[in-house]
């Protein structure tokens, strides 16, 4: 009897830490260090770690300065570190593209879909590659994939696509992403 006292007595103590614990916050992790008073911690708390450590942001900065040899060599060592990171292969087909070689670009991009079939930016690029080849009927599909995925949100990718699609079938050059440089030209 003694036993299922001290049993009952835990499981209450138990109780009152964890229902004041969620009365706070009734998401909040009742075991993660506590982060009040202490703004740098909740800073932290909010950021999300796997993009933070990664080296996703640095290579970003390559891609958006154009550095793209520099952007394949920390994508390469993002993707030993996790190699289910379909925004590193993505990224890394991108770089490629932006190399000249489509083979690898197209690789990576087959790649980061087979990771996350629903992968908005993959599914775009590997689009383009197919308009880049001629072949329309793929780039259709691919944009078809991304249409299912937007649903009835907005979706900068589908736009773009469809732009590049409407471009492509009235004979005009089609690029993958316009540089800045040249919105201004196709502007004029």
């Amino acid at each position: 009897m003694r036993l299922t006292l001290s049993a009952v007595a835990l499981m209450l103590g138990l109780f009152a830490f964890s229902s004041h614990a969620l009365a706070a916050d009734p998401y909040a992790n009742p075991y993660a260090p506590d982060t009040y008073g202490k703004p740098e911690m909740k800073a932290k708390k909010n950021q999300v770690p796997f993009r933070e450590d990664s080296g996703l942001i640095t290579a970003e900065y390559y891609l958006s300065t154009g550095k793209y040899s520099q952007a394949l060599s920390v994508l390469n060592a993002v993707l030993s570190r996790h190699p289910l990171s379909a925004d590193a292969y993505t990224y890394r087909g991108y770089a490629y593209y932006r190399l000249g070689d489509r083979k690898k670009a197209r690789e990576n991009y087959a790649k980061a879909i087979s990771i996350n079939p629903k992968h908005l930016g993959a599914n775009r690029y590997i689009a383009q590659s197919y308009l880049d080849v001629g072949n329309l009927a793929r780039a259709v599909e691919q944009m078809q994939v991304i249409r299912l995925t937007c649903g009835d949100s907005n979706c900068e990718e589908l736009d773009e696509l469809e732009a590049a699609v409407n471009r492509y079938k009235r004979g005009q050059r089609v690029q993958e992403a316009p540089a800045e440089d040249d919105e201004e030209d196709s502007k004029e």
